[in-house]
């Protein structure tokens, strides 16, 4: 088994769409709905869903207050400083909400963090065993 789709149920579609298009380089090849967009990062599929889908899909199970960010959405790259720069220079065009600038975790890895549009919190880890220091 392997994850093959993740959907984001987002607050405002179009802000969260130019966030993970134009933003982070997803590829969105079709054009959005009005209630919902799917594109790829690398091969794994992601779909942006405005919150008003939940009922349809959960009943009343859908209509809870949706409250707190438990999720994670984790990245990789090759060179995170040079994706880091990427995303300062994106910041007057658009804004991104970086939470810290690259830094080597205790446990070796060097890793961004940021928020999306509606506060999901995304990591950016560089893939290389040695990071640039």
């Amino acid at each position: 088994m392997e994850i093959d789709y993740i959907a984001l149920f987002v607050s405002d579609l179009g802000r969260s769409l130019i966030f993970y298009r134009d933003g982070l380089g997803f590829r969105f090849e079709k054009p959005a709905k009005p209630d919902s967009a799917e594109g790829y990062s690398g091969k794994l599929k992601i779909g942006l869903y405005d919150r008003a889908w939940l009922p349809k899909l959960f009943g009343d199970l859908g209509k809870q207050v949706i409250s707190g960010n438990p999720f994670l959405l984790s990245m990789t790259v090759n060179d995170l400083d040079q994706v880091y720069q990427e995303l300062c220079d994106r910041q007057s065009r658009m804004p991104i909400d970086i939470i810290s600038p690259p830094k080597i975790m205790p446990w070796g890895q060097k890793i961004l963090f940021l928020n999306d549009p509606d506060g999901n919190l995304l990591e950016i880890v560089q893939t290389s065993s040695t990071p640039n220091l």
